[in-house]
């Protein structure tokens, strides 16, 4: 599949270079990229292939600018979850400077969506993920390329804020508070 791979709003880069939807499998470790139409499904098929309660996760770039806040909902079922991707998946999937995922509260299996929209999942069985994925169009490769390998001084990169129907990523966690969504206190 020789698909242009699509930036995130949130994600700036000259050139995307030779990088695909690609991930790789390492034991119970799933790892890959994936552009910017194919983030959305992989959340969903990923919460489809654990046990519930499920979480959801944002990291919020804090004041310092160096740090991050970490905001979980805890004890969720699926289709709350696939709520929480209806409301604010958009706005999640298309912002550069926050981190998202889902997870297992009773397997402590995640997914966990980075910068430069790379991912990382840790699975029991990661084969049903892995399956999934592949029907999205999402390469299994033992290695591939990714945004972070395509900055340079003449591909300069950069992660910004969007705002999608008037609202920001900083907003999730006010909107959630209701349904028990709270600032994790970890250091």
């Amino acid at each position: 599949m020789d698909e242009k791979f699509i930036l995130c709003q949130g994600v700036s880069l000259r050139s995307t270079g030779q990088v695909v939807s690609a991930f790789t499998v390492q034991g119970e470790d799933v790892k890959g990229i994936l552009s910017a139409p194919l983030i959305l499904p992989a959340a969903r098929a990923f919460i489809k292939s654990v046990k519930e309660p499920v979480f959801f996760f944002l990291e919020l770039p804090a004041e310092d600018g160096e740090s991050y806040e970490t905001y979980y909902l805890d004890n969720c079922t699926k289709p709350v979850a696939e709520a929480i991707i209806k409301r604010f998946g958009e706005l999640v999937a298309n912002d550069g400077i926050s981190r998202f995922g889902f997870g297992s509260n009773s397997t402590e299996e995640e997914i966990y969506f980075k910068d430069y929209q790379e991912f990382s999942a840790y699975l029991r069985s990661p084969q049903g993920f892995a399956a999934a994925l592949e029907k999205l169009g999402v390469q299994e490769k033992d290695s591939f390329a990714t945004l972070w390998q395509q900055l340079s001084d003449d591909n300069v990169g950069s992660l910004s804020p969007v705002e999608l129907d008037g609202e920001t990523v900083y907003d999730i966690p006010g909107a959630l508070e209701q349904a028990g969504m709270y600032l994790s206190q970890e250091e």
